[in-house]
C-alpha cells in the first residue's frame, strides 16, 4: 500500500489577513524544539509504516511556510525525512515556498535534499492587494523566487487567489496571463474565503475593505479557467490545473479519500480507518515528543457508510468525477444504486452529469459543488 506523508511547519513571515492556518508569524517560539520534537515524531511513525508494509509515495512539506526555516534548519529536516521516510525513486517531493523567504542556498538545500516539486504561493501581481493581504512580497521578488527555483527544480506550481479586495475581473485575468507567462507546470487558482476570526473578517464588518460581488468572482474563476486552457492547462480539479504529467499526486490522495499521515502541530491524518488531529497546544505536542511518546491526537473512527459519503463528496472536486469501476472495486456496491436518489436529484436540476464510466458536477454544478456535496452527506 502507499501513503501521502505531509509534515507542517507552523512558521511564517506576517499573518496573512485571511489566515485561518495554524501558524505562528514568531519563529523565536522554538523553532528548534520544535524540529527536535517533528523528528522524533518522523522516528516513532515511520516504525508504523515500516510494520504495515506501506510505501511513500509523496511527501508534502507545507505551513504556515517552510522556507522561513534557516538553511541549516531545512537541511536537517530534510535529511531527517530522507531517513525515517526513505523516498523511492519516483516519490513525489513538495515544499510549499513564499517569495522572499527562498535564497540561492536554501534552493540548493531543499534540490539536494531529495525536493523535486515547488509550490510557490504567488496570489497576485499587484503590489498594493499583497500589501493588503498582509503578504511580506512584491510581484518583483516573486518573479525572482520563480526564477530561481526554475534554476533547480524541473516541476513548479503557483497558487493565485481571486477575488481580492477592490480587484477586477480584468486585473485578475491579467494576473493569470502573467503566471502563465512563466510557464510553470502546475496552476492553483482559488477563490477567496472569508473565515471566522480572521482580520479579513473584521475588515469586512467594520467596512474597511469590500469584496467583488459573487457574479464578478465567478466571473474571474471562469476566465481564470479559459486562459489556462488557451496555455495547455488541463483543468483536473476544482481550483487546480496541471501541465500533462503534472498534476499534484499528493492532493489526488485526499481528493480520492486515500490514506495519508500528516506529521506536525495540529496535522491531520486519515490511517487504518480513522481519522486523527494531532494537538494544536505547541507546549504539549513538543513535550510529549521529546519525552518519547506521540503527541495526544484527536480519534474519529470511520465507517464504512462515512468513508462512502466522504469518497463521492471529495471525489466530485475532480473534474474526472466519481468512478462507478473504482467504486465498486472498493466497496464492493453500485453507487448509482446506493444513491440513487441523491443522483436523481441533481442531475433533473442539471447540477451532475453521468456517463457509463462516472459522475461527475456538470458545468453548471462546478460553481455550486458545495450544494452538490451536501447531498451525498449524511447529517
Amino acid at each position: 500500500m502507499k501513503i501521502a506523508v505531509y509534515i507542517h511547519i507552523p512558521y511564517c513571515s506576517s499573518k496573512c489577513i485571511y489566515c485561518d492556518f495554524l501558524s505562528s508569524p514568531n519563529l523565536a517560539i522554538g523553532s528548534a524544539e520544535y524540529l527536535r520534537a517533528l523528528e522524533q515524531e518522523l522516528t516513532l511513525r515511520s516504525r508504523e509504516l515500516r510494520e504495515a508494509g506501506v510505501v511513500v509515495d509523496t511527501v508534502y512539506i507545507g505551513g504556515g511556510t517552510p522556507t522561513v526555516l534557516s538553511a541549516a534548519e531545512l537541511s536537517a529536516l530534510l535529511s531527517a525525512c530522507r531517513t525515517h521516510l526513505p523516498p523511492t525513486g519516483g516519490t513525489e517531493w513538495t515544499v510549499e515556498v513564499n517569495p522572499g523567504t527562498i535564497d540561492r542556498a536554501k534552493a540548493v538545500v531543499l534540490r539536494d535534499g531529495g525536493v523535486n516539486r515547488i509550490s510557490l504561493g504567488v496570489q497576485d501581481i499587484n503590489d498594493d492587494r499583497l500589501a493588503l493581504l498582509g503578504r511580506t512580497h512584491t510581484f518583483a521578488q516573486a518573479r525572482q523566487a520563480f526564477t530561481l527555483c526554475r534554476e533547480f527544480f524541473n516541476a513548479l506550481s503557483v497558487d493565485v487567489m481571486i477575488g481580492l479586495p477592490g480587484q477586477k475581473a480584468a486585473d485578475s485575468a491579467e494576473t493569470v496571463e502573467e503566471l502563465c507567462a512563466w510557464q510553470p507546470e502546475h496552476f492553483s487558482l482559488y477563490g477567496l474565503k472569508v473565515e471566522s476570526g480572521t482580520r479579513l473578517e473584521g475588515l469586512l464588518e467594520q467596512g474597511e475593505v469590500t469584496l467583488p460581488s459573487e457574479e464578478e468572482a465567478l466571473l474571474m474563476m471562469q476566465q481564470g479557467k479559459e486562459i489556462l486552457t488557451a496555455h495547455g492547462f488541463n483543468h483536473y480539479e476544482i481550483a487546480n490545473f496541471a501541465k500533462p504529467g503534472h498534476q499534484c499526486r499528493h492532493n489526488l490522495s485526499y481528493w480520492e479519500n486515500r490514506p495519508y499521515l500528516g506529521l506536525g502541530l495540529g496535522a491531520h491524518s486519515y490511517w487504518q480507518n480513522s481519522r486523527y488531529r494531532n494537538t494544536a497546544d505547541l507546549p504539549l505536542y513538543q513535550n510529549s515528543l521529546l519525552a518519547g511518546n506521540l503527541p495526544p491526537v484527536a480519534i474519529h473512527p470511520v465507517e464504512m457508510r462515512e468513508e462512502m459519503e466522504d469518497t463521492m463528496m471529495l471525489g466530485l472536486r475532480l473534474t474526472a468525477g466519481v468512478s462507478f469501476k473504482e467504486f465498486q472495486r472498493r466497496f464492493r456496491l453500485d453507487l448509482r444504486t446506493l444513491f440513487a436518489a441523491e443522483i436523481h436529484g441533481l442531475a433533473e436540476r442539471g447540477l451532475i452529469e453521468c456517463d457509463s464510466e462516472a459522475i461527475r458536477l456538470s458545468r453548471r454544478g462546478l460553481p455550486l459543488a458545495n450544494l452538490v456535496f451536501a447531498e451525498f452527506i449524511t447529517v
